[in-house]
């Protein structure tokens, strides 16, 4: 440890300034006007990755004039000083990092579940060293480094969109992962938020599943040092279910596994959704508000004890994930006719996040279609012509009605993306004065329908939605014949 040094005021401003960023959400509007009056400019004129990248040549400088003389060591700052100049380095090689390890999630990404070595943990690790960091604090940052750039890459990529909600949701999702207070996150919960659960709500097609994706893929991955690789790839920490494409019979075993000879069919041992999730992980189970009252029971128990047994076992098994769960009902009715119990809600709800109907997000930003049309069509062109974009939101606005309602809501716009590029352009069904109830139009105009009729059609919109009898009969509460012959009547 070399000699005692010491800031002067400009640079104890400066970094106390660096330090405090550091703790800012990267999709917040602090954080902009946290940026700005670093920088000393107005807001609105730079995006965070442009304003980032002159921070770092200012913080670049000033980190270099504290390693003239005897080189620089965070153990040579006491007290205050110590602790802004810790963090304002680690805030310099996050970013320093933050493209390299974009490129290691692409490439984990690709191969799955295969376990990689970081390329570049040797070059990191030094770094760590030479700055006077123990060997737990190495490993612990460079996991928060991935995690940070995870959540933020996930964040980013999947949630596109600048209307007011789209970027509340961003800040939402970020702030799930690494709380609100993330002083709070980096000294008592990294690595330890198994047990706040969250729901997402919203319309069918919104994107809740990719809400859902960011959350489970950006958990904190423990750093083998020795190794030079993370524990398990983020592809097998997250482990999604849709519980709509099974029958009631069938949703225990795959939630909880079964023994081989549990029951008939069951001819070798199958590891459920909770099995299969790792205590690093987090499942993702969507239509969490079609399940019948007795995997509710199961469901409470295994979040309540964290241990389940497989169908046809008694050997006790623990999950250690985090829960995420989803549906597109009215949570709150449900619980009001007594369908969907109100303790397993509460273990479910640690944090409820809303995410808005198509219709809403093009009322609030007249710019919206357009960005999420460019954002849409990165799935199908790497890299789409702003051209392109343009013409095919013309397209959009010259075919569709302004008032459309958007019932499918982004997943029908990603359709009518793709129906433009083939066939140039889309036809919306024939409106007419309608309610909405839960995405189900009744057209008002129609005349009196019988009470038959209308549980057809119900059946019928319930199928498309679902794709499965099953599903059907576990929400109407009818006999799986008796609804596909609905359905299928409705059909011919």
């Amino acid at each position: 440890m070399g000699m005692i040094k010491k800031l002067n005021p400009k640079q104890q401003d400066f970094f106390n300034q660096i330090s405090n960023l550091a703790f800012v959400n990267p999709f917040s509007k602090e954080r902009e006007q946290a940026d700005c009056g670093l920088l000393n400019m107005k807001t609105g004129k730079l995006g965070l990755l442009q304003r980032t990248e002159i921070i770092q040549k200012l913080l670049q400088e000033q980190l270099q004039q504290l390693e003239r003389g005897d080189g620089f060591q965070i153990s040579q700052f006491q007290g205050k000083a110590h602790e802004i100049i810790k963090l304002a380095w680690l805030f310099y090689q996050y970013h320093e990092y933050q493209e390299r390890f974009n490129k290691f999630i692409k490439e984990q990404n690709s191969l799955g579940d295969e376990l990689i070595e970081l390329p570049f943990a040797d070059r990191l690790i030094k770094q760590f060293q030479e700055a006077d960091f123990t060997e737990l604090e190495t490993k612990k940052f460079i996991a928060l480094f991935y995690q940070l750039s995870r959540g933020f890459y996930f964040i980013n990529s999947s949630i596109s969109g600048d209307c007011s909600t789209i970027i509340e949701l961003r800040m939402h999702l970020w702030n799930n992962i690494f709380t609100f207070n993330p002083q709070w996150y980096l000294k008592y919960l990294c690595g330890k938020m198994e047990d706040f659960s969250t729901l997402l709500l919203g319309e069918t097609g919104t994107g809740k599943s990719l809400a859902a994706f960011a959350i489970g893929c950006s958990g904190f991955i423990p750093f083998d040092l020795a190794k030079r690789r993370f524990r398990e790839s983020f592809t097998r920490s997250y482990q999604a279910m849709n519980l709509s494409q099974y029958p009631s019979s069938l949703l225990e075993s795959e939630l909880f596994g079964h023994k081989k000879g549990a029951f008939t069919g069951a001819i070798e041992l199958h590891e459920g959704l909770f099995a299969r999730c790792s205590a690093h992980g987090a499942v993702f189970i969507d239509e969490i508000g079609d399940i019948d009252m007795p995997i509710q029971v199961k469901l409470l128990n295994i979040l309540q004890d964290r241990t389940f047994s497989p169908v046809g076992s008694h050997e006790k098994m623990r999950f250690s994930g985090r829960v995420i769960s989803a549906t597109n009902r009215n949570i709150e009715q449900l619980r009001k006719d007594g369908l969907f119990r109100d303790d397993l809600y509460y273990r479910l709800c640690s944090d409820v996040i809303v995410v808005p109907s198509l219709q809403k997000r093009l009322r609030e930003n007249s710019k919206e279609l357009g960005n999420l049309i460019a954002g849409l069509l990165k799935r199908i062109i790497d890299a789409p012509d702003p051209q392109l974009v343009s013409r095919i939101e013309k397209r959009i606005l010259s075919t569709v009605p302004a008032d459309y309602h958007w019932p499918g809501n982004v997943r029908e716009l990603e359709q009518c993306i793709r129906r433009i590029c083939l066939v140039g352009h889309y036809k919306v069904a024939e409106q007419t004065d309608f309610t909405v109830h839960n995405g189900f139009v009744l057209a008002e105009n129609s005349g009196e329908d019988s009470a038959q009729n209308l549980l057809k059609k119900y059946c019928d919109f319930l199928y498309q939605r679902h794709g499965s009898y099953e599903a059907v009969a576990r929400i109407t509460q009818l006999d799986r014949r008796t609804v596909k012959k609905y359905i299928v009547s409705k059909s011919l």
